[in-house]
């Protein structure tokens, strides 16, 4: 009988913590699968240690994963150590994945590119660049020299409802958006790159790192 699809395309397989791969193990446990069929190693996971202990968990509990582009069985005689050597090949083209990755974001902060972002008031991001747009900007500066003048964020607010000023994407000022444009890199100055890191491939969590400023004058007098 057929249990069904488990699918997780927006993760990647060096993780084991998989929504729907935890879901596929838990189903097999409770005694609702005796096989499951997958794409191939790369795609159940890059994990080399993560790929062993699920294969021999399952076959603990007589539950046989094939990979269709490898032609294995985990039940089979030479099961495990076919596998063990693929996933070594399938980690490592993860690793290098990261590396190139790594490597294409640092060259692009060299030279001042962002690596994602979004637009904003008085900027529209267009291949990773920011094109300063000046009728926005004019309330950008608006709001510092109110500020630098020593208006309150509620002040200010008041005043930019009262123009009739619109902010970017809502409907009226409010204390938040002030201070979310006083407090914004793309207006201060100063963008901090690669404010966390991981330590490899395979790590889930982010740890702080030192920033790589660069510094760039915006909305200058």
């Amino acid at each position: 009988m057929f249990a069904g699809v488990y699918a997780d395309e927006p993760y990647t397989g060096t993780k084991d913590t998989r929504h729907e791969f935890q879901a596929l193990l838990k189903d097999a446990k409770a005694g609702k699968i005796d096989m499951i069929i997958t794409k191939s190693i790369s795609r159940f996971a890059r994990n080399t240690v993560t790929l062993l202990e699920t294969v021999r968990a399952l076959k603990a509990i007589n539950v046989d994963v094939f990979f269709e582009e490898e032609n294995i069985h985990t039940l089979s005689s030479e099961g495990e150590m076919i596998l063990t050597l693929l996933a070594s090949f399938a980690q490592e083209e993860s690793r290098s994945v990261s590396e190139n990755m790594k490597w294409r974001i640092k060259k692009d902060f060299e030279q001042g590119i962002i690596w994602g972002g979004n637009s904003c008031l008085g900027y529209k991001l267009i291949n990773k660049q920011l094109h300063k747009i000046d009728e926005e900007a004019k309330t950008v500066q608006m709001i510092y020299e109110l500020y630098l003048d020593g208006y309150s964020d509620n002040e200010i607010c008041s005043l930019l409802n009262d123009k009739g000023i619109k902010p970017y994407k809502s409907k009226a000022w409010h204390r938040t958006s002030v201070m979310k444009i006083l407090t914004n890199y793309n207006y201060t100055g100063d963008l901090l790159l690669q404010k966390t890191y991981r330590d490899n491939h395979l790590k889930l969590e982010s740890s702080t790192s030192n920033c790589e400023i660069i510094r760039k004058c915006r909305y200058n007098k």
